[in-house]
């Protein structure tokens, strides 16, 4: 009898494990993606609160030594931060047009076009997206050249200057420069977003309006921006989002962050503290910082988003 009875209670174990298995069966085709999250995400980020508490300079025979909380009284307390915070904000500011506006007009004004003639103007903004930073930095830096930049030569020969300007090594238009660079290149990027939002509208609104005699303009503002308006929030908060990071690499590469800070941001100003500094502390402090600040403003926007978007169902 105990014979019978153990092969039944041993198929039902094994039915048992069968059927967790089968359960968790998902996890395993997630496992991979799962482990590169924890491995390129989330423990670089435990780290990175770790050390924002701690002094550090990398040095391979020093340890970190726990400093509490004065990474960032000190963070707080100087004017580089607040500086890079401002410049942030003027970014934020200045991309808008380059991220949303033009992109947006670029997109509506090309919608009507032949497939054909949309394809090749879709390409056209697309090309400075695919360009590699470096490269866009090296032709923008001919560009802006004093002596022998082509925006100069043409400012001279129109007499709108006398002299070239210094674009890149002049305070008032460093930042300004590196907007123009970060919003050409962004163009693009946005243009196809706004496209590709265009094409899922149902035609038959606009045949209605044309029916009641509604012009092009009143179509756009009352059947276009509000069927497009959950693309256009959403480029909205990423141009809030990620001008630090798009710009970063034009501010590394043609700036360094000067003249006098001028374009520093706070993406510049954590490479500065850990790369150039070999402050891990101070670097650390500043991204969380960061962190905690950009994941407030990412709530505050995604409430805004949820109240303005408007969807057709």
């Amino acid at each position: 009898m105990n014979q019978i009875e153990q092969p039944s209670k041993t198929k039902s174990k094994l039915k048992g494990l069968g059927a967790i298995f089968k359960a968790l069966n998902p996890l395993w085709f997630l496992l991979p993606a799962l482990l590169i999250l924890v491995f390129w995400i989330y423990y670089p980020f435990i780290k990175t609160i770790y050390y924002s508490f701690t002094q550090w300079n990398l040095m391979p025979d020093t340890s970190p030594v726990a400093v509490g909380i004065n990474n960032y009284k000190l963070l707080l307390s100087l004017s580089d931060f607040r500086k890079a915070l401002l410049n942030t904000l003027w970014y934020i500011i200045g991309m808008v047009p380059f991220s949303v506006i033009i992109p947006l007009i670029l997109a509506i004004v090309t919608e009507n076009l032949s497939n054909r003639a949309k394809n090749i103007y879709r390409a056209l903004f697309f090309i400075p997206m695919i360009m590699p930073p470096v490269t866009v930095s090296t032709i923008w830096q001919w560009l802006f050249h004093p002596t022998n930049g082509l925006i100069n030569h043409v400012l001279i020969n129109l007499g709108i200057i006398d002299t070239g300007i210094n674009f890149l090594n002049d305070e008032k238009t460093a930042l300004l420069s590196i907007i123009v660079i970060a919003g050409w290149k962004m163009i693009g990027f946005s243009t196809l977003m706004f496209s590709a939002a265009l094409t899922g509208i149902d035609k038959s609104y606009y045949e209605a309006a044309e029916l009641d005699g509604s012009s092009k303009l009143r179509q756009t503002v009352t059947i276009t921006l509000p069927l497009i308006s959950p693309t256009v929030l959403f480029m909205m908060m990423l141009s809030i989002l990620f001008t630090a990071q798009w710009t970063f690499a034009y501010i590394n590469v043609l700036t360094q962050g000067g003249p006098g800070g001028a374009t520093t941001n706070i993406y510049y100003l954590i490479y500065t503290y850990g790369m150039k500094s070999f402050n891990v502390g101070m670097s650390s402090a500043a991204a969380i910082t960061f962190f905690i600040l950009f994941g407030i403003i990412s709530l505050i926007v995604t409430r805004i988003n949820n109240r303005l978007e408007f969807y057709d169902n």
